[in-house]
């Protein structure tokens, strides 16, 4: 068992206390959790319940585990926040990452991202539509970083996403290395500041979606 599953497993035996519909098992090896995530209102009066397989990853904690819906109800395409192989898409690369970085913990994951995942899911299913959504794949890695830099301009986000990887932090009265000619403290600040938590290798990832894009001119 790698030294992410043995961490997994290790949270996952003590996650009955607050999850009791939840239980640990052994499948081939591999630590999982299976059961129900539970739905309830303000109240605490149940709205409804989903039933989910949740399964360690290999860089876990620095990633999402992997939770599979199993009852059936999801229909397994993008448009639905499923990837194809059946695992939830609960958040867009760079917010995954960024809520990671310092690792994570089952009950943080369950309580502030799955239960909100499942409460979405029930909207669509009830209304036809999700609330705040945000698109899957690679336009929503793009939609992230504009609404980061509060602009749709692509070319100047790829700028700034390449200053950040190839530069230390800047003097805030300098130019800034976006090159549109402002102070990096009234430009780039706070986008830097974001940003230079992604390591190079993230950096370029998302550089290549955004170049990619045919926006990107």
């Amino acid at each position: 068992m790698s030294d992410s599953e043995l961490m997994f497993r290790e949270q996952a035996l003590l996650i009955s206390d607050d999850f009791p519909e939840l239980v640990f098992c052994e499948e081939n090896g591999k630590p999982l959790l299976k059961g129900q995530i539970i739905l309830n209102d303000s109240d605490g009066k149940f709205i409804d319940q989903y039933e989910v397989t949740i399964e360690a990853v290999e860089m876990y904690p620095f990633r999402f585990p992997y939770v599979y819906e199993t009852g059936g109800r999801l229909p397994i395409n993008v448009d639905w926040h499923l990837f194809s192989d059946g695992h939830c898409c609960i958040k867009t690369i760079p917010e995954e990452y960024l809520l990671c970085k310092s690792g994570i913990n089952l009950k943080w994951f369950i309580e502030s991202q799955l239960i909100p995942y499942f409460f979405n899911q029930k909207h669509r299913e009830i209304h036809g539509y999700y609330l705040n959504e945000r698109p899957h794949g690679g336009q929503g890695v793009i939609e992230f970083f504009e609404e980061l830099y509060g602009s749709d301009n692509l070319m100047h986000i790829g700028k700034s996403l390449l200053g950040v990887r190839s530069i230390g932090t800047p003097n805030r009265v300098s130019l800034c290395f976006c090159n549109s000619g402002l102070k990096y403290r009234k430009c780039c600040r706070p986008q830097f500041e974001t940003v230079s938590q992604f390591t190079a290798e993230e950096i370029n990832f998302f550089l290549k979606i955004i170049t990619k894009s045919p926006r990107f001119n």
